[in-house]
């Protein structure tokens, strides 16, 4: 009776935990098919309910940058700070492994979303990213400023942190006797959606970003490497090699012309959601079925660049960073921690279920089986409200008003954007489905 009982308080707790027994893009289509529609405020509510459970961090997340979709920069600046706050106190316990014992128990015999959501490397940079926006619309470029360099010091500490978690879980697999090799089978999907991306975590778009940034600032020489960064990690992207060509020029005050410069950010679709395999796990007693997360090839839509037209010049917008790529890449270096996991858990529970049928009848044997089996769910937890792709391109154009008109697959519009002879402006456009928001943030050389 006291595995039984055992179970069923799990199975209670389970129920209380958002994402143990129901998977999270399951969840998610409520609220996001708002954003679909192009009505991302009515999402907002339906999140706002969810930020208090075990995976608060995740729906404090997606509130966000719902918000920011919505153009509710105050209260998403508001939003992604709870996140940080969030974030550092995740740290902390994992430092001090203050909660990992009950949260682990629980995990072996339920699933891995019974662990709180800790998130992503790439997720706490493009959240900085997100939030330096936030400040630019609220006027605020010195907040900007401070979130510019959180995710680049953020992408240097996440570098280290992961070479070491890599190693430490290679480890584990090792002393566990956990083979990665013999289920390489299972996680071709997973393999070719992660193709071609180098890390997970540094990424050209945020750097493209944080450069043309700085260069608006006159703070020439963080443009300068930012802009080199983002051309070490996206060297297929040409026009980044005239950035870098322009600013060394300012650098040595040798730069000359009536022209200022407009950089496009762009931003398109969605991250896919993770799916769900089944992986037979070898136990003492023979296999036993667990569940696993991967992405597929088959759910990444292929970018589609964003077309500019100014004057006489048209551009189009290329890809610097692609999300779907490190959300893939991210979770296939998870692979061996995760194996180990899922090998305790298939013991744990074929355990279980044979302490059941020794001791339990007819019926705890029923349940305990029942049980195992509406348990068994894979971790499908990740932020689906993230661009599918970071793109971008640039325009060199006389000083004055100048209108900008933009053809994508979301649709069109015509933004009228200043420019400054030997300026930065910044032209945000987001495109979600069949919808664009433009924003438009001119960086001032001081502020």
């Amino acid at each position: 009776m006291r595995t039984l009982a055992v179970l069923m308080l799990v199975l209670l707790q389970g129920c209380a935990s958002s994402s143990v027994f129901s998977p999270y893009p399951n969840q998610a289509q409520a609220w996001q098919s708002s954003i679909w529609q192009g009505q991302p405020a009515t999402a907002v509510p339906q999140l706002e309910k969810k930020a208090l459970g075990n995976d608060g961090l995740l729906y404090l997340q997606e509130k966000a940058r719902v918000e920011q979709l919505a153009g509710q920069h105050d209260a998403s600046r508001t939003s992604f700070a709870d996140v940080f706050t969030r974030y550092e106190s995740t740290d902390a316990e994992a430092r001090l492994r203050a909660s990992g014992l009950a949260a682990g128990t629980a995990s072996l015999l339920t699933n891995d979303n019974a662990l709180p959501y800790n998130g992503y490397a790439y997720e706490r940079i493009l959240a900085h990213a997100f939030q330096a926006f936030n400040y630019l619309a609220l006027g605020d470029s010195n907040g900007a400023a401070v979130e510019v360099r959180r995710a680049a010091l953020e992408q240097r500490v996440a570098e280290q942190r992961h070479e070491k978690e890599i190693a430490e879980a290679e480890q584990e697999a090792a002393e566990s006797e956990v083979d990665v090799s013999r289920y390489e089978g299972h996680f071709e999907g997973l393999n070719a959606a992660a193709a071609g991306v180098a890390s997970s975590i540094t990424n050209a778009w945020t750097y493209y970003f944080s450069a043309a940034f700085w260069e608006g600032r006159g703070e020439y020489n963080d443009a300068l490497v930012d802009y080199k960064k983002a051309a070490s990690l996206a060297p297929q992207v040409e026009f980044i090699k005239a950035d870098i060509a322009r600013v060394s020029a300012k650098l040595d005050r040798r730069w000359r012309g009536d022209t200022g410069l407009v950089v496009i950010l762009h931003e398109q679709g969605f991250v896919p959601p993770k799916r769900e395999i089944s992986l037979p796990i070898p136990t003492v007693h023979g296999y036993f079925a667990v569940a696993f997360p991967v992405y597929q090839v088959a759910d990444q839509v292929p970018p589609v660049p964003l077309h500019a037209q100014a004057e006489r010049d048209t551009v189009s917008t290329e890809v610097l960073v692609r999300v779907n790529g490190a959300a893939a890449k991210a979770l296939k270096d998870r692979v061996p921690s995760m194996l180990v996991r899922q090998t305790l858990r298939a013991a744990a529970k074929y355990e279980a279920q044979k302490q059941a049928n020794d001791n339990l009848g007819l019926l705890g044997a029923l349940t305990t089986q029942i049980y195992n089996l509406v348990s068994e769910r894979a971790d499908l937890r990740s932020w689906l409200t993230l661009p599918a792709y970071g793109m971008a391109t640039r325009m060199e154009l006389p000083a004055g008003k100048q209108v900008i008109k933009l053809s994508a697959s979301g649709g069109g519009a015509s933004v009228e954007v200043p420019v400054r002879a030997g300026g930065v402006t910044l032209l945000r456009v987001i495109e979600t489905g069949q919808f664009l928001r433009t924003e438009v943030y001119p960086i001032q050389e001081g502020q």
